[in-house]
């Protein structure tokens, strides 16, 4: 902070006349010196310096000295006009302090309110306040709650923080029941590009390149409706992504969502690129519209590898005679979740014959997918109940003929077969046409940025 000086100086004072007069005796003039205090008063007021003050000559005919005196006053702080952003006090003036909780394992709500000393009916107030209030019965060790209590230990006000990005305020109101809120705080996005070529494998690659393990999974969901990762994967296929950093403070916080990214595989090229249509809705599409998630997965489970592929004559290891495979065998370890390719509605979900448990849905009018030799159902699944694409349905087992455990997955298109690795799929809803202008508009920036990568790879080429 600066200080303001104010320095006097007096030895003692001589007064001389002018001419040549022989010096008098010292002395001040009573009126002069209240003047000259008044003066000093209103300089310290003002904020000004004045050092070895002297009388004006024409004020007088004599001079004066002061003796010296030292003080050392704050100056006012500067005005600013300027709007200040209101900051959330963490205390009162003249008032009590928030209490910080940080929660442990056991602990409850119940639990932390009895060890500040607050009674079982705030709690069930709070408790049972409304839907926002409800996530209270589902703290986490690691989380905080912060408690602004009054002087009878009462609770006023309470913070629950979730996450760095929102908390939940609590707030005792003038008729003594309490409301609450929740704060969202808005995180910074930045762009990032990253780009890799494959050589052993996918995640290798990423790890390669820095790009983080989840960016990568996206990456892969994106795809997953063209490429099948588990077989389709070749050395010196390369790809690039456009996706967000998310920072709060400067500090990043977690990695966003994918904008634009690029896969070429065995020398064909894939593209993608988040859009957000004018009435708010979004996914992925290729560069001219086109939505790249198709009506059904391409595989219903993460598998090691095929045992056995859709034919018209197979040797059957239990029956031991050739027949037909209508399906395809996806071998995985006993217990992979096994996910519905497509939305639809169960219209069988029990044990038949060779498939053992069995599921098949019924896709729209055309389309029907069957799940074979699974070990259990995932709750909930049963026959007439509506299930989406993605959602785990079952786990993979061994039941009915099966000599170990895997998937048996068909695929059927007005009730005939067809092979689910070279079936065409489908597709969504592609772009609006109305909103086509508005697509081309927000999505150039983030297809630009994937041109850098065919150029990048280009000139490293040569």
């Amino acid at each position: 902070m600066s200080f303001q000086e104010l320095d006097f100086k007096s030895d003692h004072a001589c007064l001389s006349r002018s001419g040549n007069a022989a010096p008098v005796t010292p002395a001040f003039h009573p009126g002069l010196l209240i003047k000259l205090l008044l003066v000093a008063t209103v300089v310290m007021l003002l904020g000004f310096s004045v050092s070895n003050w002297q009388p004006s000559a024409k004020a007088a005919d004599s001079t004066l000295k002061l003796t010296r005196l030292h003080y050392s006053l704050p100056l006012p702080a500067p005005v600013n006009t300027r709007p200040q952003k209101v900051e959330e006090s963490s205390t009162e003036i003249d008032g009590p302090a928030w209490e910080s909780v940080t929660i442990k394992s056991g602990d409850t709500l119940a639990s932390i309110f009895a060890k500040k000393g607050l009674s079982s009916s705030t709690t069930h107030k709070i408790a049972r306040l409304n839907e926002q209030t409800k996530k209270l019965r589902y703290i986490k060790p690691g989380q905080e709650i912060q408690l602004l209590l009054d002087e009878n230990r009462n609770l006023r006000q309470m913070k629950y923080i979730p996450d760095i990005t929102s908390t939940l305020l609590i707030q005792r109101i003038e008729d003594q029941s309490f409301s609450s809120q929740i704060i969202n705080y808005q995180l910074d996005a930045y762009p990032v590009y990253r780009e890799g070529r494959i050589e052993t494998s996918l995640f290798e690659a990423a790890a390669n390149a820095d790009i983080p393990e989840d960016v990568i999974m996206d990456l892969v969901a994106i795809f997953g409706w063209d490429i099948d990762f588990s077989l389709d994967i070749r050395s010196g296929d390369r790809f690039g992504i456009v996706y967000e950093e998310l920072y709060k403070d400067d500090i990043k916080i977690r990695n966003g969502r994918i904008l634009s990214a690029e896969f070429i595989n065995k020398e064909k090229i894939y593209r993608a690129v988040y859009y957000t249509d004018p009435k708010g809705d979004s996914d992925y599409f290729t560069p001219e519209g086109k939505s790249m998630r198709k009506a059904f997965l391409r595989s219903p489970v993460d598998f090691s590898r095929i045992s056995s592929r859709f034919s018209n004559n197979r040797w059957h290891p239990v029956l031991s005679k050739w027949r037909s495979h209508k399906g395809v065998d996806y071998a995985a370890k006993r217990g992979s979740p096994v996910r519905a390719s497509g939305d639809g509605k169960v219209i069988f979900a029990g044990t038949k014959g060779g498939y053992g448990r069995l599921i098949v849905i019924r896709h729209g009018g055309r389309y029907t997918t069957a799940y074979g030799h699974l070990r259990g159902y995932a709750r909930g699944v049963r026959s007439g109940k509506k299930v989406k694409q993605g959602q785990i349905i079952g786990y993979v087992g061994s039941s009915g003929m099966a000599t170990g455990p895997h998937l048996h997955y068909e695929f059927r298109v007005n009730g005939a077969h067809r092979n689910p690795l070279t079936v065409k799929l489908p597709e969504a809803t592609p772009v609006n046409s109305a909103y086509l202008s508005h697509f081309e508009e927000n999505t150039q920036v983030y297809l630009s940025m994937l041109r850098l990568m065919d150029r990048t790879l280009a000139d490293n080429s040569q």
